[in-house]
C-alpha cells in the first residue's frame, strides 16, 4: 500500500502547482479554468495562504510530490471552508492518495483549525471524484447549482461533512 502524507505548500512548489493545474486533465474539472501562472499562483499564496483565508497542502504518494489538497474561503466565524483537491500526477491516480489526503487535511480542518463544517461543489459527472469524497466522509446535502462555465454547462452538486460525523463513515 502506497504511503500517502500531506504538507504544507511553499513557494518551491509553484513550477508544480502551475504544471499540474494548468494541465487539460486536472484544469477541465475546475469550475475556474483560467491558465495558471507564477504571478497568479504567488499572488494566491501571499494574498490566501499567508493570511489564513486558505491551508493549502502538497499531496505526497511514497514521497513524492503529486498533487494538492486545499482549504479555501476559510470562515471562522461560521467555522466552516471549502474543501479542493487535485492529483496533477496522471500516474498517482487510483491508488488511494486523494482520499487518503482528503482525510488527512479534514482532520486538519477540524481539530486544528476549528472548523465544524467542510462543504465542496463537484461536477455531477465526476463520479471518481464523489467516490473518493464519500470515501472520505462527505455526503450530498441535497444542494444543487447549474453553473455556466466557459466551455459548458455544468450541473454541480454539493456534499459537506460535518465535525461530529467526521470518522463515522
Amino acid at each position: 500500500m502506497p504511503e500517502v502524507s500531506i504538507r504544507p505548500i511553499t513557494y518551491d512548489d509553484t513550477e508544480d502547482i502551475i504544471r499540474w493545474r494548468n494541465s487539460d486533465s486536472v484544469r477541465s474539472r475546475f469550475i475556474d479554468k483560467r491558465l495558471f501562472t507564477k504571478e497568479s499562483h504567488e499572488r494566491w499564496l501571499k494574498e490566501y495562504v499567508e493570511k489564513g483565508k486558505a491551508a493549502q497542502f502538497i499531496i505526497l504518494l511514497d514521497g513524492k510530490s503529486v498533487g494538492s489538497v486545499y482549504l479555501r474561503d476559510i470562515d471562522m466565524a461560521e467555522k466552516c471552508a471549502e474543501y479542493g483537491i487535485f492529483i496533477g500526477e496522471e500516474s498517482a491516480r487510483g491508488k488511494g492518495a486523494g482520499t487518503k489526503s482528503a482525510k488527512l487535511i479534514l482532520e486538519y480542518g477540524f481539530f486544528t483549525l476549528g472548523l465544524d463544517k467542510i462543504f465542496l461543489r463537484v461536477k455531477k459527472d465526476n463520479q471518481g471524484a464523489i467516490k473518493s469524497y464519500e470515501k472520505a466522509g462527505f455526503v450530498f446535502n441535497g444542494r444543487t447549482e447549474t453553473v455556466v462555465l466557459e466551455d459548458e454547462t455544468a450541473e454541480m452538486v454539493f456534499m459537506e461533512l460535518e465535525k461530529k460525523d467526521f470518522g463515522k463513515r
